[in-house]
C-alpha cells in the first residue's frame, strides 16, 4: 500500500489522541504502520507502556471499504461478545486526518502473516480446532442484536451473486470474459440462502492473533471491514479456499497462509465435521460456496488490478488461480 505517515499528519493524529485521553501527555507517541492489509491502513500508536491501533483509509484511495462503518459494526460486535478488538474511538473526515479513521485496543498475540511460528508449530491440530471454532461462535451469535434485516431471506444468495455478476458485465478483455463464464456456471445453481447470521468474509489465517504460548488459542480476530450479514456458507467456503486444499488448485489466498503447509493440519472435512458437531447446522452444498467464493475473491482481484492502486494485484496469475479452484470445486459437486 503506497502511503506512508508524514510528520504533520501523525502531530495531527497524537494531538487528537491526547485531547481524548487516548493517548499520554507527556512524550510524542511513535507511530508505524503494521500487517499487510491491501485496503485500509492499519497503524500501531506506540509509546512506553501504551499502545493503540489506528485504522484509517488512505488519503490516496476514495474507494477504499468505509471505515467508519467497520467501526460502528465492530462496536455491536464488541457488545455481542464476539472475538474483536474493542473500539475507543472514530472521528470523521477532517477531525483528526483529512480521512476518516478509528482507534481500538491493542491486543498483544502472534499474528502470522509467514513461516509458521513456535511454540504454535507444536499443536497443528490444536490450531485448527481453535480456527474453525472460532468461526462456528462467531456464526452462534444472535445476528438480530448486530442489525435490523430479515434474516429469513432465501433469495440473499441469489441477490448477492447478481450484484457482483452486475460488477463485472462490462468488463472488457479475457478476464471480463472469464470471469461471466464462470458466473454462468455458477448460476445453474445457486443454493437458497439458509438463515442469515454474521459472517467476517476474510477469515483466513493473516487475520487471526494467537495466544504467545500453548495450547493454542486465539486473542481476537482482526480484519472486519467485509463483514456483514449472510449465509454462513459463504464464511466457509472462503475457509476452503483458504486452507490447504489437496486435489484443488491452489489460491493466492492459500499463499498468504503458507504456514498452514508447514505441519501436519487436519484435512478440510475434518473441520468441517467438527464446525457442524459445534453448530449443528447442515452443510450442503459447500463446494457451490467455495467455487464462488473464489469466482468472487478473483472479481475483486481483478477490479482492484484495474484501479492501479495497488502493485500487489499486479500479477494476473491471482485471477487465473482462484478460477481454477473455482471450476475444481464445481466439479468435485455433488461427486
Amino acid at each position: 500500500m503506497e502511503w506512508s505517515w508524514t510528520e504533520a499528519d501523525t502531530d495531527r493524529l497524537i494531538s487528537w489522541l491526547k485531547a481524548r485521553g487516548l493517548a499520554p501527555q507527556g512524550g510524542w507517541p511513535e507511530v508505524r504502520i503494521i500487517g499487510e492489509g491491501h485496503s485500509n491502513i492499519t497503524s500501531l500508536v506506540e509509546m512506553d507502556d501504551s499502545r493503540l491501533i489506528v485504522r484509517h483509509q488512505p488519503v490516496i484511495r476514495a474507494n477504499a471499504p468505509d471505515v467508519l462503518r467497520e467501526a460502528r459494526h465492530i462496536a455491536k460486535l464488541n457488545a455481542a461478545g464476539v472475538l474483536a478488538p474493542r473500539i475507543l474511538a472514530m472521528a470523521a473526515a477532517g477531525e483528526a486526518l483529512d480521512v476518516p479513521l478509528y482507534v481500538m485496543e491493542h491486543v498483544p498475540g502472534i499474528v502470522i502473516s509467514g513461516d509458521l511460528p513456535e511454540p504454535l508449530r507444536q499443536d497443528p491440530r490444536g490450531m485448527a480446532h481453535a480456527m474453525i471454532d472460532a468461526l462456528a461462535d462467531l456464526h452462534g451469535i444472535d445476528a438480530a442484536r448486530i442489525t435490523a434485516r430479515p434474516l429469513d431471506e432465501p433469495e440473499a444468495n441469489r441477490q448477492h451473486f447478481a450484484m457482483l455478476r452486475g460488477l463485472i458485465a462490462d468488463l472488457a478483455g479475457h478476464e471480463g470474459e472469464a470471469l461471466r463464464t464462470m458466473a454462468g456456471r455458477l448460476d445453474e445453481s445457486v443454493p437458497d440462502a439458509v438463515r442469515q447470521c454474521v459472517v467476517h468474509s476474510d477469515f483466513r489465517l493473516g487475520n487471526l492473533m494467537w495466544a504467545a504460548e500453548l495450547p493454542p488459542r486465539l486473542a481476537t480476530v482482526l480484519d472486519w471491514e467485509l463483514s456483514t450479514i449472510g449465509d454462513p456458507r459463504l464464511d466457509l467456503g472462503y475457509f476452503m479456499i483458504a486452507y490447504p486444499a489437496p486435489g484443488v488448485a491452489r489460491t493466492p489466498l492459500q499463499d498468504l497462509g503458507r504456514a498452514l503447509y508447514q505441519a501436519e493440519f487436519p484435512a478440510i472435512p475434518d473441520l468441517l465435521s467438527r464446525y457442524g458437531e459445534r453448530t449443528g447446522r447442515a452443510l450442503a452444498d459447500l463446494d457451490w460456496f467455495a467455487a464462488f467464493v473464489a469466482w468472487k475473491t478473483a472479481v475483486f482481484y481483478v477490479l482492484s488490478r484495474q484501479r492501479g492502486e495497488d502493485c500487489y494485484y499486479d500479477d494476473d496469475a491471482h485471477c487465473r488461480a482462484f478460477l481454477e479452484a473455482s471450476a475444481d470445486y464445481l466439479a468435485r459437486r455433488g461427486k
